[in-house]
Order: C-alpha cells, then sequence, then structure tokens
C-alpha cells in the first residue's frame, strides 16, 4: 500500500465544533479517530498545525506537544500571532520544544504587514531551525511571503488549501482559474514555497460537492507552476 504523508491536519483538545455544534470526530478524542484513519490509509507522518483561539483552544501548542511526546508520526507546527512580533525567548522555546516551525494566519494586508516588520533576528532563528513556516493566506499576504521566501532560503514555506482561491458553484475554466491564482502561481520562483492540496471542500459550492470538481483547475495549475515534489497533499482533519 502507498505510504501517505498528510501535510496539513489539526488537533483541538475539546474536538472541533463545526457547523454541527459538536466535532465531526464523534464523542471520542480525535487523536483517536485520526489513528484509526491513518491505520485504514497508511499515513506513515503527518503535520499537525497549531491554532490558538479562545473558541477552540487557547493552549493548542502545549496541547500538541503533549500529544506528539508518545505519537512519533506527529510533527507540529506552534500558532504564532501575526499582529505581534514574537519575543525571541519566546519563539526559542516553541522550537526547543519540538515544534517544526510556526504556523501564520495572514488572512488580511494588515497581518502580512506586521509580519514583514518582524526583526531579522526572529528570522535567522526560524532559519537556523530549519523551520517550516505554515501560512493561510488572503492573495495581499502573497507579495510578503514572496519577499521572506526570497530573504530566507533557510525556512520552507507551505501554503495551506491551494491559497483559498474561494467558493465556486460551477468549475472555473482555467483562463479563469490562473487569474484568481496568478500571484501564487508566482511564489514557485522560489525553490523554499510549497503548496498544500488541501481544503477542497472551501473551494466547492455546496461544501459537500465531493470529489470537489471546482478545485480540478486549481490543482492543475498548482502542480504545473510548482511541480509534484513541491505540492503535498493535506486532510485539513479535524475540519
Amino acid at each position: 500500500m502507498l505510504a501517505i504523508a498528510d501535510s496539513h491536519m489539526h488537533l483541538f483538545r475539546n474536538g472541533y465544533v463545526g457547523v454541527y455544534g459538536r466535532s465531526p470526530a464523534g464523542a471520542g478524542d480525535e487523536v483517536d479517530a485520526y489513528e484509526t484513519f491513518r491505520s485504514v490509509h497508511n499515513i506513515v507522518t503527518a503535520l499537525v498545525v497549531g491554532y490558538e483561539d479562545a473558541q477552540i483552544d487557547p493552549s493548542n501548542n502545549s496541547y500538541l506537544r503533549r500529544l506528539a511526546e508518545t505519537r512519533g508520526w506527529m510533527a507540529t507546527v506552534a500558532f504564532v500571532a501575526a499582529g505581534t512580533p514574537p519575543e525571541p525567548d519566546y519563539l526559542e522555546r516553541l522550537l526547543v520544544a519540538g515544534h517544526r516551525g510556526i504556523s501564520l494566519y495572514l488572512n488580511d494586508a494588515e497581518a502580512a504587514e506586521s509580519v514583514a516588520e518582524w526583526a531579522p533576528s526572529t528570522w535567522a532563528l526560524l532559519e537556523e531551525h530549519r523551520a517550516i513556516v505554515s501560512l493561510n493566506l488572503a492573495s495581499e499576504a502573497i507579495p510578503v511571503v514572496s519577499s521572506l521566501a526570497a530573504r530566507y532560503n533557510g525556512c520552507s514555506f507551505a501554503i495551506s488549501h491551494l491559497g483559498d482561491p474561494g467558493s465556486f458553484r460551477d468549475t472555473p475554466v482555467v483562463a479563469d482559474a490562473e487569474k484568481q491564482i496568478r500571484l501564487l502561481l508566482s511564489l514557485s520562483a522560489h525553490d523554499n514555497t510549497y503548496v498544500k492540496i488541501s481544503g477542497l471542500y472551501a473551494v466547492s459550492d455546496p461544501s459537500y460537492d465531493y470529489p470537489h470538481p471546482q478545485a480540478t483547475p486549481f490543482v492543475r495549475l498548482l502542480l504545473d507552476a510548482f511541480g509534484p515534489g513541491r505540492c503535498m497533499w493535506g486532510s485539513d482533519f479535524s475540519p
């Protein structure tokens, strides 16, 4: 059976409360549900993306490291709020604790500009640790990411969910899809940038329209630009 690596998933202490008001994993622990999926689908390793939100799990970073202590298949990236530059000591503690990098949510131009102003020493520390920088981003943030990727080649920048191109009821023609993600495609010029083929439900309207044909032109464009070696499948479990 083909061995699979999952480039984007989440685990929350009390489960992810979705549109139905309860975790899709059911009443049990999310990690137990995922262990079953791992066994059935031969998922040998997974990058667990930290996300700290007061309504979901405000201490997600420490929770993930506790889980990873007894699960060798887990690699984790720690959530870091984009709006406030992290103190070097805090960032160092996250990396020494075992996180392989950081998770940033650059959902608007303001968040991107804040990260652009981080001190070079902050990025030097991330480079020293060969950090993965997992990015959920809006298109306005892409020029900032391009600049960072060019300057800090020791980091690996991984863009989540096809770059969040939007939601579509009908499958876009290739020309329209290309216009939608033109800035994202330009990131392929940097060898240390990657794209996660994940969150396809977010491209579909309705979101349950499996197998999400609306995502097809975006996936093909990204494969052509980045190559299969820099495109990574992600489950986005448990959302």
